[in-house]
């Protein structure tokens, strides 16, 4: 279809005509550059002053230019504006006095979650299911102690506090309170992190909701000091947050009589709450996979895409009411501020909600909008208020969405089908024929013609209203596919970077629940508020909830399930992100393009560079790892073991998983330790698969990271020794079979090459039978060399087992990795000096409830002088072994 460049909306529709669309992605341009790079703020003030003079010479002498100063200037602001923000940091003094010692804390509760049964996770015996709640404590006074005195001082900061309670509290009437005042005593630490490339800091996160602490105490040892003076709106907003989510959860009961497809299930109300409420406290891991899985987990959580539906609604009742635009705009941009607070005002709605009401306020200011034009204003607001929110993930897939929408998929469809299904409209008034460009008139004439057929066939209704509504309707949904294509490839980036996924069944997902998500919606929000008006009456809009609900959640289930939907893959590298930005920019200009000079060529372009960015992003990279050595990385699991073991030809082997615990018993995980601290890791080298993985034995703290692993990176073997058989250990043989991985078992005396590097079976050994339960000396102990180095890994075998391989020969090794994370049941002295090696590395977690590493281990390797890193001090460690040398390098070298 050829543009109509008589109308002056289409003149329009080129790049010049959005420049504060080019002064937001400027700006950003000087953020990124501040964040990589340290400015002085008074030289940027000095260039700024300069580069704005030199735009007003050249907007008076030299227009035709005059753009390239005026770029220049906005990135400046975007440096300036990135280097004077102050960056979070924990409150000093609180920071300071979380040593782990016994101090009584006095604060006001600002949030209080509700009384949850929860399991106890890092425990070796069975675990009891316990009520706790989470509560967040503004800090007023902590003790100190000191030589002169001992006494509580003015102290600012916040702490989260894990209150367990007795038993018989779980109906949560004796819960702490938002606004209540606290006395309580406690053992202050800062959050634990684990200090390795690319994975997800707790400590961060907690920062940025203001969290500096975090304790745990029995609920007798609070002390309730009444309630806090002055009335606190966050408390109030959160406790009608909480109501409505007790509201929510309680339906099920009122709903069993009903069929089970009209019926909303626990698990339902749980998801429900999250949708709408925005309270995700009861949405479990197990309801999240899916979603995750299949790229719809936006779908859960109160997104833009949910508020956006709220002022769409609020919006089409008022002009239904025949309200007037203006109060109609007020009362819609109200009432969406309203729910984002109810739904506890996080930071994406936050972004959402400015972005819908720039877009409504420029409704009104504006007749001709450029759509491209409100995401810049709107970003450059959020920008300039916090330039930090531009690494934010949320923020990012947001704008990345809206202008591959915007910029790409709206000029396309304008451009092509879009006018089609306008032209169907008042299909009988020939008039309208004579104003439309000649396809469009041909094309509405064709359907006038099929339109006089059905009537002549005998049915007018069909003719004039079911058949033009139809004909509209298959355009929408072609609109609907073309802008999901679009989303779907612009969102490869930001998918590799934080989920490091390819979701091929992202758009068929996505095409299928979006128009089931515009009709929960209303129907949720409505039930909601039947609940606090007439509560019986909530079932009745509830069960349109729960039939469309369960289609949608039954999609997710079935695309979900399909083993070749999800691909796992490593970050991409900086030269990938610059390629995808750059492409994704030649797609936005030649959409533009083609939309003013309707070249079919253009419109062929503007996929080709879309599909290349998506290439960009997910294409291989290599491996990092040293050339012509022996890399082994011990990972930093906290209390557990994880090693990853890259040979000089690039074989890669990992060594257990990680997880918690350090008993026989796998406890539940919602934080799963292979999903988000082994593969984060791991693809942070660029590893997508792995040849070969290592079980040593089947103790939680090395067992539970690995089905994560296994599904994430398909290796080729795993490598098993002598354990007993049960449920844990059966489930991850299962999880192995399942995903076709080879299962290998070994027995001391076996040898073989894995690579070019030499691997000897040391234990266990043939003869040796294993007790009911996993134990520490069922470890597959292995001797790997390359050259004239090695490394010894002895998983956490105990004396017994040390004694019976000094009858081996070969223990001398560069490398040991300390057996038993350091417990003084292993690395005995006469085992200890036949291995005589120069390095050492003690995998265990800061603080851990068992003592490790014990200082006569420590103390015999300092005698010794071997050169010792510790995952819990030093956090990862590398060992390069180059078959003559070895070396050690904390961090990695700054992998």
């Amino acid at each position: 279809m050829q543009a109509d460049l008589s109308n002056p909306a289409q003149r329009t529709h080129g790049l010049t005509a959005v420049p504060l669309f080019h002064a937001a992605w400027l700006f950003a341009v000087g953020i990124v550059i501040a964040s990589r790079i340290w400015l002085r703020p008074p030289l940027v003030l000095i260039l700024l002053v300069m580069v704005a003079a030199l735009c007003g010479v050249a907007a008076l002498r030299a227009q035709r230019i005059a753009w390239l100063p005026l770029a220049v200037l906005w990135i400046l602001l975007g440096a300036w504006c990135g280097e004077m923000e102050p960056q979070p940091a924990p409150a000093p003094e609180l920071a300071k006095l979380s040593d782990g010692l016994l101090r009584t804390v006095e604060g006001t509760v600002v949030d209080a979650g509700p009384v949850r049964a929860e399991l106890e996770q890092n425990v070796d015996e069975l675990s009891e299911t316990a009520p706790t709640q989470r509560i967040d404590v503004r800090v007023a006074t902590v003790e100190v102690v000191n030589d002169q005195s001992d006494a509580p001082a003015p102290t600012a900061g916040g702490v989260r506090l894990t209150v367990r309670w007795p038993m018989d509290a779980q109906n949560g009437a004796q819960a702490f309170r938002c606004g209540e005042r606290v006395r309580t005593v406690v053992r202050l630490l800062r959050p634990e992190i684990y200090h390795d490339p690319g994975v997800w800091s707790r400590a961060d996160y907690l920062l940025d909701q203001g969290i500096t602490s975090t304790a745990t105490v029995p609920s007798d040892h609070v002390e309730r000091l009444g309630q806090a003076p002055g009335a606190f709106w966050a408390c109030r907003v959160s406790g009608w947050q909480r109501a409505s989510t007790t509201r929510l959860l309680a339906l099920p009961a009122a709903m069993r009589k009903l069929p089970a497809p009209l019926r909303l299930s626990e698990d339902d109300t749980a998801m429900l709450a999250a949708m709408v409420a925005g309270d995700r406290t009861y949405l479990t891991h197990a309801l999240r996979v899916g979603f995750e899985r299949t790229g719809s987990f936006h779908m859960l959580v109160v997104s833009g895409f949910h508020l956006a539906i709220v002022a769409a609604c609020i919006l089409w009742v008022a002009r239904r009411l025949r309200m007037p635009r203006v109060p109609a705009t007020i009362l819609t941009i109200v009432a969406s501020f309203a729910y984002a607070l109810f739904t506890g005002f996080a930071t994406p709605v936050q972004r959402s909600l400015w972005m819908v009401t720039l877009y409504l306020l420029g409704r009104l200011v504006y007749r001709e909008r450029n759509p491209l034009n409100t995401i810049g204003f709107a970003a450059l607001c959020l920008l300039v208020v916090s330039p930090r929110s531009l690494f934010d993930s949320s923020l990012q897939m947001t704008l990345l969405a809206v202008i591959a929408i915007a910029g790409v998929a709206a000029p396309l469809l304008r451009g092509t089908i879009h006018a089609y299904g306008t032209a169907m409209r008042d299909l009988r008034l020939i008039a309208i024929d004579g104003k439309l460009a000649p396809r469009l008139a041909e094309f509405r004439l064709m359907m006038r013609m099929v339109a006089e057929r059905l009537e002549l066939a005998g049915n007018r209704r069909i003719a004039w209203r079911v058949f033009p509504w139809s004909v509209r309707f298959a355009i929408r949904f072609a609109e609907l596919v073309v802008v999901s294509c679009v989303v779907e490839l612009a969102m490869t980036l930001p998918m590799a970077v934080y989920f490091h996924r390819i979701t091929i069944f992202a758009l068929p997902v996505n095409l299928l629940i979006l128009p089931l998500l515009v009709v929960m919606m209303p129907a949720a929000l409505l039930t909601l508020l039947m609940l606090v008006v007439w509560p019986a009456a909530a079932v009745v809009p509830a069960t349109v909830v729960a039939l469309v609900m369960h289609i949608g959640v039954g999609l997710v289930h079935l695309f979900g399930s399909m083993a070749l939907g999800d691909f796992r893959i490593p970050n991409p590298l900086l030269w990938q992100s610059v390629a995808f930005c750059v492409l994704m920019g030649a797609a936005i200009l030649l959409a533009h393009e083609s939309l003013a000079r309707g070249t079919l060529w253009m419109r062929r372009g503007t996929w080709g560079a879309l599909a290349l960015a998506a290439l960009a992003a997910v294409m291989p990279r290599p491996v990092e790892r040293p050339r012509g050595a022996l890399l082994m990385e011990a990972i930093d699991v906290g209390q557990g073991d994880s090693l990853l073991i890259i040979t000089p030809d690039g074989k890669t082997l990992l060594v257990d998983g990680g997880g918690f615990g350090g008993g026989p018993r796998q406890a539940p995980q919602d934080f799963d330790v292979g999903e988000e601290v082994v593969s984060p890791a791991l693809w942070a080298r660029g590893i997508r698969h792995l040849d070969a993985v290592v079980l040593t034995h089947a103790h939680s703290d090395h067992m539970g990271g690995l089905p994560a692993v296994l599904r994430n990176f398909h290796p080729d073997e795993l490598w098993v020794g002598n354990n007993p058989r049960f449920g844990a250990y059966n489930a991850l043989l299962d999880e192995a079979a399942a995903l076709h991985v080879r299962l290998s078992s070994f027995r001391a005396g076996d040898a073989f090459t894995f690579g070019n590097a030499q691997v000897n079976v040391l234990a266990p050994f043939r003869d040796y039978v294993p007790g009911a339960e996993p134990a520490n000396n069922d470890s597959l102990v292995l001797h790997m060399a390359y050259g004239e180095t090695s490394v010894m890994l002895e998983g956490d075998a105990e004396a017994p087992i040390e004694q019976a391989m000094l009858a081996e020969p070969g223990l001398a090794s560069t490398l040991l990795k300390v057996g038993h994370h350091g417990s003084i049941t292993s690395t005995r002295p006469e085992f200890f000096a036949r291995v005589a090696p120069q390095w050492a590395v003690i995998s265990c977690g800061i603080r851990n409830r068992y003592g490790h590493p014990r200082e006569e281990v420590l103390e015999e390797l300092q005698a010794a002088h071997v050169r010792t890193f510790r995952t819990d001090i030093n956090g990862m460690s590398c060992f390069v072994l180059d078959g003559k040398t070895a070396t050690g390098t904390v961090g990695c070298g700054g992998q």
